[in-house]
């Protein structure tokens, strides 16, 4: 077998095993139709509720996500054995990138929370065709659940002044989460 062929063997076991942990897990909220990850409590929706500062700390935090992404991409694209390339990989998983964007956001425990009602939620509009980004769904093959999701506005779930910060900055937040989905995505 060629070592691309191996690269390619190497990349695929390392995609499986993702989707198989995440399956393991629990799946994520997009599984579950729900904004807030799957578990949370009242206190942890209280949690996820920002503010346009909020906000523009978690794209502080996503601008170091893609960072991390790109650099990982790079040496992984230049590594030399198939170790180093699955380093450089794992290097681009969100349990690599997250804690590095709460970091950088300087939102600490909050940054996760609130990341993931953010591209939840911008997933949602996505789907919906409400903003330009990357994911799209065969609304025929979906789940009645997702269909149920499908059928409402995601910003309208959200907390009053979240909802408020949100649509003021959608735009920026669509393009910057575009981004990051691209760069994350399978062969992205």
């Amino acid at each position: 077998m060629s070592a691309t062929g191996r690269t390619h063997r190497h990349v695929r076991t390392l995609l499986a095993c993702g989707i198989a942990l995440a399956a393991a897990c629990g799946g994520d909220a997009a599984s579950s139709g729900d904004a807030r990850p799957q578990g949370a409590s009242a206190a942890d929706a209280a949690r996820t509720s920002f503010t346009a500062a909020d906000l523009a700390a978690y794209q502080r935090g996503l601008a170091r996500e893609i960072e991390l992404v790109k650099a990982a991409k790079t040496t992984a694209d230049t590594a030399s054995t198939p170790e180093a390339r699955g380093a450089a990989y794992q290097a681009q998983f969100e349990t690599s990138t997250i804690p590095e964007g709460a970091v950088a956001s300087a939102l600490g425990d909050r940054y996760a929370a609130i990341r993931q009602v953010v591209h939840q939620t911008l997933r949602t509009l996505d789907m919906q065709g409400k903003i330009d980004g990357p994911v799209s769904i065969d609304t025929v093959r979906a789940t009645p659940e997702m269909k149920a999701q499908l059928a409402r506005d995601p910003i309208a779930d959200l907390p009053a002044e979240a909802a408020a910060a949100l649509r003021a900055q959608l735009d920026a937040l669509a393009k910057q989460w575009g981004e990051y989905v691209r760069l994350t995505a399978v062969g992205g």
